[in-house]
């Protein structure tokens, strides 16, 4: 891995994400990109005359705006706890929004927080994380909450009944010193598979990645992102891993709004990773 991609937002939130960025950085060698999209004032005039005084000003504050997002960044990447990582503060200023510009910079893997959505917001316009995830074109990590030291051993991984799933996976970061070997299938009223077909297609699926042991579980749940949940609370995960397709959306585990509610409802760190 070369590339470590944190999207910053300005806020003390963003020290959670980096912090683990650089964890994972530590053992892998990579550099991060700390990057922010500068958001412009719109000039609104009250009357024609007015106009070029307001642009005037509205420059003056984008480069104010500018100033202060390069200053925070330097300040972000220059802190002693980061010494000996690489970290390239990135400020973009084309105008084309977080998510865009997020998703289109080359890295192997992408760190950040989110809080959530809830309520009128999440059926409103959901996240930043969660329009990240649809879009990015590598493995998306969300942080909840801040880690003291991000090396993930109770891992749980959720999984759906999709051949496109025994490809070879190629995770950003050490899954656990077993490696991956704790699957959940999550079961809800509407699913017709049995037991016995599911724990054949799982063992299929370890094969086929070279797993020779693992752990295997299936709970019943009202929808698959609570049973994931629970789950991972129920064990006390230090991450879930979830597949997805993105955009593209996909039935089950698959679609993108199973990802997007775990990963937003959740207070486990999330791995996504593309297939």
């Amino acid at each position: 891995m070369n590339t470590i991609v944190v999207p910053c937002d300005l806020s003390t939130e963003t020290d959670s994400a980096l912090s683990v960025a650089v964890d994972i950085a530590r053992t892998s060698g990579a550099t991060i990109q700390l990057v922010h999209s500068v958001v412009y004032p719109l000039p609104v005039p009250a009357y024609a005359e007015a106009a070029t005084i307001a642009v005037n000003r509205t420059l003056e504050e984008c480069q104010a705006i500018e100033q202060a997002a390069r200053t925070t960044l330097e300040r972000l990447a220059a802190n002693e706890t980061y010494k000996g990582i690489t970290i390239v503060p990135v400020l973009l200023t084309n105008g084309e929004g977080l998510v865009h510009n997020i998703t289109e910079q080359s890295a192997d893997l992408i760190v950040m927080t989110s809080e959530g959505a809830t309520g009128l917001e999440e059926w409103l316009v959901g996240s930043n994380a969660e329009a990240i995830v649809r879009h990015a074109k590598c493995p998306v990590l969300i942080v909840k909450e801040p880690i003291a030291h991000f090396q993930p051993e109770t891992i749980v991984c959720g999984i759906d009944i999709d051949d496109r799933l025994k490809v070879a996976q190629h995770y950003p970061f050490q899954m656990g010193k077993q490696g991956l070997h704790q699957f959940l299938y999550v079961t809800t009223p509407l699913d017709n598979h049995v037991p016995e077909g599911v724990h054949d297609w799982v063992s299929e699926f370890a094969r086929s990645q070279n797993i020779a042991d693992f752990d295997f579980a299936v709970r019943q749940a009202r929808n698959i992102p609570d049973g994931i949940i629970n789950y991972a609370e129920e064990v006390n995960a230090d991450l879930i891993v979830l597949f997805t397709h993105g955009y593209t959306g996909l039935r089950h585990l698959l679609s993108g709004s199973v990802a997007e509610d775990v990963l937003n409802h959740s207070k486990k760190p999330v791995l996504v990773m593309r297939i």
